[in-house]
């Protein structure tokens, strides 16, 4: 009779609390994922060969290649304007390093810009959504 009364048990797998809360807290906003992905086109439109880590420099004007601002066109002095009246919450370095960071950690899919483990390269994906991303961030910069 005890077993008409008894709920049913469930048989999908259980996943430790850890992990739960691991994936829960690796989320971005839609206003985090647009600053992380304008700070990189920002970066592979002014800075093509910097470190995904290199905004907050370009932003201040701490960044190592300040000499090849000297030869930048008109259109990427707009960029830099436009980017650091929309990015300037970005500039402390760990704020940066932390979305980098989040934004690594997200589903790929979500992901417009593929990033290297060691910070040192990132490009853009060639497939999916991406590509209208990447003209929304133009048509935001322009």
């Amino acid at each position: 009779m005890n077993a008409l009364f008894s709920l049913p048990q469930s048989t999908a797998p259980t996943v430790p609390a850890a992990q739960r809360n691991a994936r829960r807290s690796v989320r971005l906003s839609a206003r985090q994922l647009l600053d992380i992905e304008l700070g990189l086109f920002l970066l592979s439109e002014l800075l093509p060969s910097a470190p995904a880590d290199a905004l907050p420099g370009l932003l201040l004007d701490r960044d190592p290649a300040f000499s090849a601002r000297l030869n930048w066109t008109a259109r990427q002095h707009k960029l830099r304007s436009r980017g650091r009246a929309l990015l300037t919450h970005l500039t402390p370095d760990t704020r940066w390093l932390d979305l980098l960071e989040t934004y690594v950690a997200v589903p790929v899919h979500l992901q417009a810009y593929d990033i290297s483990c060691d910070r040192t390269r990132f490009r853009l994906k060639t497939e999916g959504f991406s590509r209208n991303r990447l003209t929304v961030l133009r048509k935001v910069l322009s």
